[in-house]
């Protein structure tokens, strides 16, 4: 008996509007208001230290999205229809996105750093490799310690893929994937475990909050959207292009 269902009142919908609301806040700070401050145009009207605790609190906000991106993926992955295009789909919003993603956040092409959407692709074809290999050595009726010890190797390459690109949060969108997949039903030690490994890196164990509402997740889509399923894809270069002109708009009105 599931002791939680009562408490789940989330569908995958809500969470993927709360996951693209908090990446939008935190991108007003790092996209906007820190670049601002970086070129001395910012603050204006207020004191630094005012606007420097608008800008940690942005960011801490901000936290809650990566990790609700990361469980959609997983979720998407066990649901989806087509997973091949579910996987073109990511890869081409992917390449889309780098562009945008680079002058928003270093004013122009920067190939050191990778886009989020990137990491996303990887950590599905991480979960559709593992799980078909795993599904190969099933019908062989081959040692399942096999098929284990490939499911490792094949996240050690592809978590190293991620951390070779530089794409946003590295090997870690991997990692939590993995979890929120194959340990589904161990819920909800799965949702603590993958908290604790996204915690060690950097701030992001200010992303509790993502954790507190995927276990609120009631296991259901939400109303089917058809083709307007991709205006959340879109959302990512569109917001990114939209804050880029914002802050060249307030950079030439407050130099002159």
């Amino acid at each position: 008996m599931d002791n939680f269902a009562s408490f789940r009142k989330l569908s995958g919908n809500t969470l993927k509007i709360i996951a693209c609301v908090t990446m939008l806040i935190d991108h007003i700070g790092a996209a906007i208001i820190a670049p601002l401050v970086e070129d001395d145009i910012l603050p204006v009207g207020m004191s630094f230290d005012t606007l420097n605790t608008i800008y940690k609190a942005m960011r801490f906000i901000g936290r809650t999205s990566f990790p609700l991106f990361i469980f959609l993926i997983a979720e998407g992955f066990l649901h989806t229809s087509s997973r091949l295009k579910y996987a073109i789909s990511l890869l081409v919003f992917a390449l889309i996105s780098e562009l945008p993603y680079d002058y928003a956040f270093y004013s122009g092409l920067h190939l050191e750093n990778n886009n989020v959407c990137i990491t996303l692709f990887i950590a599905l074809i991480t979960l559709w490799s593992v799980d078909a290999v795993s599904n190969y050595f099933q019908k062989k009726n081959l040692n399942a310690t096999y098929a284990m010890v490939a499911g490792i190797i094949i996240i050690l390459l592809t978590s190293g893929a991620a951390a070779f690109m530089q794409s946003d949060y590295k090997c870690y969108g991997v990692f939590l994937a993995v979890i929120f997949c194959f340990f589904k039903p161990l819920f909800p030690l799965n949702v603590l475990a993958a908290y604790f490994v996204i915690a060690s890196y950097n701030t992001e164990w200010q992303s509790f909050p993502a954790f507190l509402l995927i276990c609120l997740y009631n296991q259901k889509q939400g109303k089917k959207l058809g083709r307007y399923k991709y205006l959340f894809y879109a959302f990512y270069p569109v917001h990114l292009i939209i804050l880029y002109v914002i802050r060249l708009l307030i950079a030439g009105a407050l130099s002159n």
